[in-house]
């Protein structure tokens, strides 16, 4: 009995991730034949899936559909094997290296700076005002204060960013308010409405001013690097880099609020082209910014080298977590700033197809061996 109780406990606790997975499946087929008119030209010799099927069936132990393949191809013109699917990625790889309880935790934006604030030298977290946590208000100094005891601690702070805490993703929720007297004066909104309308799990930080060189690309917007850490090998590596820029007067640099995005070299050097993606239903680019006219190719960031090296070793903070995708900007004090770090619903497609390069490089052959195991 002792032994059946603890099976339907373990089944019961796993549930979530299966539900998870079944979701992930479906909607992924559904997008793949959604985007065919994308692909549908991207025609492969017979030894080109020979030479596909080879490589798959050796490492993964089975075939697999080439269709996530010819997206990214259709993306970027570069013709690889080892792309990694992001089916793939999102119903099988992801459930194994990152445990979901742990990362259902670590997902909560309210303790990133209990996490990653100074932990190293030179990098920070934005620094908030008041966070939600289930309905309950917390100060700066996570002492719980009332509703009303809050809405006095933002009433006079100025511009900040107001955004959810849990089950968020793509830029969703995040706002932009000016408070001044209590009142939000970018749409005459008192601030006690606008907590009440949040409701729960949220917080409100300061707006980071960037750097000179993120500003020059683009200054409305707070332009995020996404570095993407993993564990291979009893090493951290690290995936494509990427550049999301904002455009058009937004003030959000997701690609899935109208912001493009580039390939970023491990020196810092941009890529030729940006994309503006979507959800990757559309391939328009860029060789400068609309806006600003700033020419992409070869634009440098010197910074991206402090980021790959922050990644490697915050990575190190969170245990049960195998890949982490990070959002990291640079300050106008040339602070590395951790704006979010992303654990579960990470989305591994676009490095691909705005880089021409596998996910995990030299590493594909490997990652594919664990995952087979």
């Amino acid at each position: 009995m002792k032994l059946i109780y603890k099976k339907i406990l373990n089944w019961l606790l796993m549930l979530p991730v299966f539900l998870e997975t079944v979701k992930s499946f479906f909607a992924e087929w559904i997008a793949i034949f959604k985007k065919y008119p994308l692909y549908k030209n991207i025609k492969w010799s017979k030894e080109q899936q020979k030479e596909f099927d080879v490589f798959w069936k050796c490492h993964y132990g089975k075939k697999i559909s080439n269709r996530w393949h010819r997206l990214y191809e259709a993306c970027n013109g570069v013709h690889r094997i080892d792309y990694f699917p992001e089916i793939l990625y999102s119903t099988k790889l992801q459930k194994k290296v990152n445990a979901y309880s742990y990362c259902r935790v670590f997902s909560n934006k309210s303790i990133n700076d209990l996490l990653f604030n100074n932990k190293i030298k030179g990098v920070t977290t934005p620094n908030y005002f008041v966070f939600n946590d289930n309905g309950i208000y917390y100060d700066e100094n996570r002492k719980i204060v009332s509703l009303d005891n809050a809405v006095e601690l933002l009433k006079n702070v100025g511009e900040v960013v107001i955004k959810p805490t849990v089950d968020s993703s793509s830029g969703n929720g995040v706002k932009i308010l000016n408070i001044q007297n209590g009142i939000n004066i970018r749409d005459n909104q008192d601030i006690k409405s606008i907590l009440l309308n949040y409701k729960m799990n949220f917080i409100v930080q300061e707006k980071i001013r960037t750097c000179n060189q993120l500003e020059t690309l683009y200054p409305n917007a707070v332009n995020t690097v996404r570095v993407i850490s993993y564990i291979c090998d009893n090493k951290i590596c690290v995936a494509p880099i990427s550049l999301r820029i904002g455009g058009g007067g937004g003030e959000i640099d997701n690609i899935h609020a109208g912001g493009m995005v580039i390939s970023v070299d491990d020196s810092g050097n941009l890529g030729k082209l940006a994309y503006r993606l979507g959800w990757g239903d559309n391939f328009e680019t860029f060789t400068k910014h609309p806006d600003t006219n700033v020419v992409f190719e070869n634009y440098n960031l010197s910074f991206v080298h402090r980021m790959i090296d922050a990644a490697k070793k915050l990575h190190t903070k969170t245990s049960n977590v195998g890949i982490i995708s990070w959002d990291f900007t640079v300050d106008d004090q040339d602070n590395i700033v951790v704006i979010e770090a992303n654990y579960l619903g990470q989305s591994i497609w676009f490095p691909q197809m705005i880089s021409g390069k596998s996910f995990f490089g030299d590493n594909t052959a490997e990652i594919l061996r664990t995952l087979k195991n």
